[in-house]
């Protein structure tokens, strides 16, 4: 079992850069289990309120998914206590340098072959101006993650520049944003890894996964975690969280207390 406390050249890397790469820190025992419930509801996504976030048509019931989202720990209460969660929330208080608390978990899984492109985007976007720079998030993939696949891109440096011009994509019924038309891809740095690493990123890091074009469900758990103190408020919102977002949000949510009909 392998669970490290982060260095002060990880703190400086990361610190400086904005994300990091941990290699081999979780224990592949630990997560098998997460990675057989993941499995299990990634192929039953409508049983378990899953939202489709490329979901640009069509009945949520009847389609297929290009991009599954859903929590593991709303359907997994046992996530809480896991021995990775415990060191993800360690290891995030120690690269940001102030303690953080678990916020919410997604699994996210691009299904063999059409499992769509995730655009690039900072969290803070979604989070809004609240959280500006007290928030952190794991990306903690449940396999060997390769360019085909679709693993993570970051901004190298992006967390110390301004929050870019979010929108959604046209024709997208999701909530997923995008920042692809402001952000500088000369800068981005491709991360390829490995189960059992893991990637910790800055909650204003831009960064984006590509498609999934092999023949294999691509499946990760996203860990989000902030500082205690810190609330979303409406007030707090990007102006592309407000108005047309809103109203789009609230019927995802009609058609997820219909039970996707």
């Amino acid at each position: 079992m392998y669970y490290p406390d982060a260095s002060l050249e990880e703190i400086s890397y990361f610190q400086k850069n904005g994300f990091i790469v941990v290699k081999h820190a979780v224990d592949l025992e630990d997560i098998q289990v997460a990675h057989e419930i993941s499995a299990y509801i990634s192929k039953n996504p409508v049983e378990f309120l899953g939202l489709d976030w490329a979901w640009d048509s069509g009945s949520l019931k009847e389609r297929e998914f290009h991009l599954v989202q859903v929590s593991l720990t709303n359907n997994w209460s046992d996530a809480a206590v896991t021995p990775w969660r415990k060191w993800a929330t360690r290891f995030s208080s120690q690269l940001m340098g102030f303690g953080v608390e678990f916020w919410y978990d997604q699994i996210l899984a691009k299904p063999p072959y059409h499992g769509a492109r995730t655009p690039w985007h900072q969290d803070e976007g979604y989070w809004g101006k609240n959280l500006k720079g007290k928030g952190i998030t794991c990306w903690m993939p449940f396999h060997d993650v390769t360019i085909e696949m679709g693993y993570m891109k970051f901004i190298r440096g992006g967390h110390k520049d301004e929050i870019l011009t979010h929108e959604r994509p046209p024709g997208m019924k999701s909530d997923i944003l995008s920042c692809d038309k402001e952000v500088d891809e000369n800068r981005a740095v491709s991360c390829p890894i490995r189960v059992g690493s893991v990637t910790f990123h800055h909650s204003a890091t831009p960064h984006m996964t590509s498609n999934n074009g092999t023949g294999q469900w691509r499946r990760s758990l996203a860990q989000h975690f902030k500082d205690p103190m810190v609330e979303e408020t409406e007030e707090g919102n990007y102006p592309w969280r407000k108005g047309e977002y809103n109203q789009s949000y609230d019927n995802l949510e009609k058609i997820r207390s219909e039970g996707f009909k």
